[in-house]
């Protein structure tokens, strides 16, 4: 069965709980590769230049997309997100489904450029709960959790651009259903049309 042709693309307004969600749907699913996107944001405690992301000066992103470096990227809170196109190629030289961790300016850029997406959006169960998550960080002041908030209604406002819409109010619960829906993708008419050609040529 193909998987270079399939890619998913979760998104999520900041505090909604997407890399949670993200790993242990790759665990669940070993088909899937995460495609680790270039960040000029400083690096958190848990988190591990190479694994989480690539932690690049602004000078070097910059240089990056001046040289056309990037599939995508955008620009949030003041920091910059993007993917490199030899990540992508990476990717798919090892056969594997890239998994984006993308927010949604990035979910528009990628809709343009690839043809077979399973695009899906994380939301938060409400405002009232991400702002409660958010100040749960506290790494977040009050100023930018206000600007986050704002961010997030305009994020959320553009639910039209995917396909699916998980509202991530039990982790487990979001999990599964993000299974369910590559699962169903992999089981397509046109990723099984080669599986069954080749059992009808028995028949013939």
């Amino acid at each position: 069965m193909s998987r270079n042709d399939l890619s998913v693309i979760i998104s999520a307004p900041s505090g909604t709980g997407k890399t949670t969600v993200i790993r242990e749907v790759m665990r669940q699913v070993e088909e899937l590769a995460f495609s680790i996107s270039y960040t000029t944001r400083p690096k958190r405690v848990a988190e591990n230049d190479g694994v989480d992301y690539y932690f690049v000066s602004k000078e070097d992103f910059q240089q990056g997309i001046e040289n056309d470096e990037f599939f995508e990227w955008a620009e949030v809170h003041g920091n910059f997100y993007g993917t490199l196109k030899k990540e992508v190629d990476r990717i798919n030289g090892m056969g594997r489904i890239p998994i984006f961790d993308v927010d949604v300016q990035g979910s528009k850029i990628l809709k343009g450029k690839i043809d077979n997406a399973v695009f899906i959006l994380l939301a938060p169960p409400s405002l009232a709960d991400l702002e409660n998550r958010l100040r749960t960080r506290n790494s977040n002041s009050e100023l930018e959790i206000q600007l986050r908030l704002k961010k997030a209604v305009e994020e959320m406002r553009n639910y039209l651009l995917f396909d699916y819409v998980i509202i991530n109010d039990k982790v487990s619960e979001s999990v599964s259903l993000i299974v369910s829906i590559i699962r169903a993708a992999l089981h397509r008419t046109d990723k099984m049309a080669l599986e069954l050609e080749k059992i009808l040529e028995v028949g013939n």
